[in-house]
């Protein structure tokens, strides 16, 4: 039961669609991840937080217990197959089952720069940060989902494949899309559904964020809070050019469509990239 006068996401407007579902939440200590467990919180769900980073899980974990949510942490790196396999497992020790799986683990690294420019250490860790985390999470989940003959998965995509100076991101990305499209079709009468959401240029750090370890290779990841803000405020201006409404994205509102997708409200999606961009398109 929530505390009185405590709200995690004003956005959902007193939306309940998902009590009594049970959702893991990759990459949930920050960012767009912790938008969407606080926005699932909110309408009702259990969580499972999900994170490399203690500090972050920890964090997030705490903001919706203080809410009155059932929530739990999980900390690994779940980029192999044996650490995925490792938190399904234990989510269905802890709460029995798994309804939702929401992969927002990820992130770009050692950029913006041209393609050729980055090393092959650089690649690798790009497209192991972010294509396989989702690949892992979805092999190891299925299972379970098949089983109950029920489930929805939504994968956080980018339009950085139609960006540029972040070739290893936009490839792992572009993966994601496949991920989503291919496993959809193999279990669409099985009772799960896989949709991807697509973001562009968002604002998804907070201030209290510097509890959690950047990315290795992140922009501003060794700069000072001054010449942070310089350097995101140049990479505003390149990709807002891009964006019709003119203007970053918040996190909530990539929260907001994942819960949708999540949701039963969209029970007849699946196999959709939906970009969530102001106008962009990834198609």
């Amino acid at each position: 039961m929530s505390e009185p006068g405590i709200m995690l996401d004003p956005r959902a407007a007193g939306a309940k669609r998902l009590v009594g579902r049970i959702a893991i939440v990759t990459g949930a200590g920050q960012g767009i991840g912790r938008a969407t467990v606080r926005r699932m919180a909110e309408e009702g769900a259990t969580v499972m937080v999900a994170d490399r980073n203690r500090a972050g899980a920890e964090r997030t974990c705490g903001e919706l217990r203080a809410y009155g949510a059932n929530a739990e942490i999980h900390v690994a790196d779940i980029s192999t197959p044996e650490a995925a396999r490792a938190l399904m497992a234990a989510t269905v020790e802890r709460f029995g089952r798994i309804d939702i799986l929401v992969n927002t683990a990820g992130g770009s690294m050692y950029g913006p720069k041209l393609g050729w420019e980055y090393t092959p250490e650089e690649m690798l860790q790009n497209v192991q940060n972010n294509l396989w985390t989702t690949m892992w999470c979805c092999w190891a989940v299925l299972p379970y989902m098949v089983e109950q003959h029920s489930g929805a998965i939504v994968n956080v995509g980018s339009n950085a494949p139609r960006g540029t100076m972040r070739l290893p991101y936009a490839a792992a990305k572009g993966g994601v899309f496949a991920i989503t499209t291919s496993l959809a079709l193999e279990t669409a009468a099985l009772g799960v559904r896989i949709n991807c959401v697509a973001p562009h240029w968002s604002v998804s750090e907070d201030p209290d964020d510097r509890l959690v370890t950047r990315l290795p290779g992140q922009p501003a990841a060794s700069l000072g809070r001054a010449e942070q803000q310089a350097e995101r405020a140049g990479l505003a201006d390149r990709h807002i050019q891009n964006i019709p409404m003119r203007r970053a994205g918040t996190k909530e509102e990539q929260a907001a469509a994942i819960v949708f997708l999540a949701s039963d409200d969209a029970s007849f999606i699946t196999g959709q990239i939906l970009s969530v961009a102001g106008g962009a398109t990834v198609a």
